[in-house]
């Protein structure tokens, strides 16, 4: 990655200019010292206390140069949204596992990106920036470098990446906008289902608001929502609606086992948005709706969307 030096880095050191500028570890610096063309000011060899010029071209050696052994390269089509050297952003489809696990070795985003990179003939490491459900579809965003990945964790424990879902909820949900919380902790004897409790698991807030309000062909009330996790806990936003009463449609977790609509969880990822990790250009990325939304999108009267806003 290369970066040139404006008037206000002039006079920094390149150890405070990876530190304060690049959000650079102290073990991601201690990396590229090692490396002989680790740190290099206009084409030569410099030390961290280097002091820059306006003007001058830093250029670090994080690019990584052996791929993951343990993601095998399966061909696979992927949607792309966005990409540049240090981030490429997807629109996962359905019932597709974001990273490998269990019984799931060779059919998830990760093992896509793998043949991808393998047919550019480029290195490749899965540095997920978010992940999602398997049957949850949407945006996921993944860091090409070292440097990307660690400024996209600052972010997030910051709170400064904003995501926001689509989602059809089961019955009538009150008011109109809002925020839940309520603190989240994984059920007794059990790995993956998460409850709602008063103070003894992780903090969770979630930001609502009601796009529309409808009904399925049999006359059960539905609604539309677009939802924005605060917090980022593991099916926060399966967990906080169900605990309202009003569990996402085809939730078979947290809401009725089967629906006639829809074969999962009624839950797309639409929108992130965040400042380049690199560049620092505040940017937003979108994704519609995937084509098994478009029978429950026929269920709502978009004409008459509620006036209340989220406080």
């Amino acid at each position: 990655m290369e970066y040139r030096m404006t008037e206000n880095e002039h006079g920094m050191t390149v150890k405070t200019y990876l530190h304060a500028n690049l959000h650079l570890s102290g073990a991601q610096v201690t990396q590229l010292k090692k490396d002989p063309r680790g740190i290099l000011v206009n084409g030569e060899h410099v030390t961290v206390r280097y002091v820059l010029s306006q003007g001058d071209v830093l250029s670090l050696a994080d690019a990584d140069t052996t791929s993951s052994d343990n993601i095998v390269p399966t061909k696979m089509p992927l949607c792309i949204l966005y990409e540049d050297d240090a981030l490429i952003i997807l629109d996962k489809p359905p019932f597709v596992p974001t990273h490998p696990s269990h019984g799931h070795y060779t059919d998830t985003l990760a093992n896509g990106l793998a043949y991808l990179f393998e047919t550019r003939g480029v290195p490749f490491v899965f540095r997920s920036c978010s992940r999602l459900d398997r049957d949850t579809s949407g945006i996921v965003t993944v860091a090409k470098n070292r440097a990307a990945a660690y400024r996209f964790h600052c972010m997030h424990m910051a709170g400064e990446v904003k995501k926001e879902y689509l989602a059809v909820l089961c019955g009538t949900l009150t008011p109109a906008a809002g925020e839940i919380s309520g603190c989240i902790r994984r059920a007794e004897e059990s790995v993956i289902t998460r409850i709602v409790t008063e103070d003894d698991g992780a903090p969770a807030l979630t930001r609502y608001r009601v796009l529309a309000y409808g009904q399925d062909g049999d006359g059960n009330p539905l609604t539309l929502v677009s939802a924005e996790p605060v917090t980022g806990r593991t099916h926060q936003l399966r967990v906080h609606f169900a605990s309202r009463g009003c569990p996402i449609l085809g939730d078979f977790l947290y809401g009725e086992e089967e629906n006639p609509y829809i074969r999962r969880q009624a839950l797309h990822c639409t929108k992130t948005a965040f400042h380049h990790p690199t560049s620092g250009r505040y940017m937003t990325v979108t994704a519609p709706p995937p084509e098994d939304f478009a029978p429950l999108l026929a269920f709502f009267d978009n004409d008459q969307p509620p006036e209340e806003e989220i406080p």
